[in-house]
């Protein structure tokens, strides 16, 4: 009887063991962080007062906010507008409404700075002013 205890309480600690694991991979699955990804997106066109498309005008992006492309975290990004006048910025956020800042720069204009929050509300047209 006495060889038989050891056994006894070993196997009540094994037992006790898995419960509490079992009770634990339940309490964290019941506990999953729920993230949702939103577009980060800003299309618009640059125009002279013309209404004339500002071919490769120069476009930068700040922004105030968790912005990624893939898992690359983005503060600032450059690119310059298309035969259209229009550019593209797309990324992901876990955010919605993050705020951001585009300076538009060309030769023989004005620079333009608008702010605004991702996503906006409509297309927009940021009118640059000959200098």
């Amino acid at each position: 009887m006495i060889a038989c205890r050891p056994f006894l309480v070993a196997r009540h600690h094994l037992q006790l063991l898995a419960l509490g694991c079992a009770l634990l991979v339940l309490g964290c699955a019941g506990q999953r962080v729920r993230v949702h990804d939103y577009m980060f997106g800003v299309t618009d066109l640059v125009t002279a007062e013309d209404d004339a498309p500002i071919v490769g005008a120069q476009v930068t992006l700040e922004v105030n906010g968790p912005v990624y492309e893939a898992v690359t975290l983005v503060r600032a990004a450059k690119g310059s507008t298309n035969s259209a006048g229009g550019f593209v910025f797309m990324y992901l956020s876990h955010e919605r409404d993050v705020k951001s800042s585009l300076t538009v720069r060309k030769e023989g204009f004005e620079p333009q700075t608008v702010s605004g929050s991702a996503p906006p509300g409509g297309h927009h047209t940021i009118l640059m002013k000959r200098v």
